[in-house]
């Protein structure tokens, strides 16, 4: 091969390398990087099954079903990922993924609308976990309807709120709350 073709398929594959590359996130603080683990050894402590007690989906009320579970969370890759089943065992059924990656607390949404928002949980120390979305995968349309903000919040006795915000369109559009309930 001559010297122009071997330059050429270096250049091509160091361009193809480079822009086929992730983004690398931001490592985390110390500070971050402890309430990112409390926060997934909190999610983690979810394990099991858990009862609808009321709520709402996009601005509609929900009925009570303490008959069939609603979410169950699973502990899975040797302590390294929570998976939650929403609409468990229902045609609908939504997973998410929860996990840590560089001292931050992430979850991944695979929607039964067929995209994938990805979410990083910002740091704090009260009795949620909010997440925020970083960016959203199968969805070539950005004005399409998808999960943009996420919440877990913690309450005593085995009780549990979730919350999801929705985007369409680019705006703000009813999200969805449920109410928890382990028993």
């Amino acid at each position: 091969m001559n010297y122009l073709k071997t330059s050429k398929l270096l250049s091509l594959a160091l361009l193809f390398s480079t822009g086929c590359a992730a983004p690398q996130m931001k490592v985390a603080s110390e500070a971050e990087r402890a309430v990112a683990e409390s926060d997934f050894e909190r999610i983690k402590a979810l394990s099991g099954e858990w009862y609808m007690t009321g709520g709402n989906r996009l601005g509609k009320d929900l009925e009570p079903n303490l008959d069939e579970p609603f979410v169950s969370y699973e502990v899975s890759s040797n302590g390294h990922s929570v998976i939650e089943k929403l609409y468990y065992r229902e045609p609908g059924e939504m997973t998410s993924v929860y996990y840590l990656d560089n001292g931050h607390l992430m979850m991944d949404h695979y929607c039964s609308l067929g995209n994938q928002p990805r979410m990083m949980a910002i740091s704090n120390a009260d009795d949620q976990v909010d997440f925020h979305l970083v960016g959203v995968g199968n969805m070539p349309n950005k004005d399409d309807l998808h999960i943009s903000s996420h919440a877990l919040e913690f309450h005593d006795s085995g009780e549990l709120t979730a919350h999801w915000g929705a985007t369409k369109d680019r705006g703000a559009v009813s999200g969805s709350m449920y109410l928890l309930k382990k028993l």
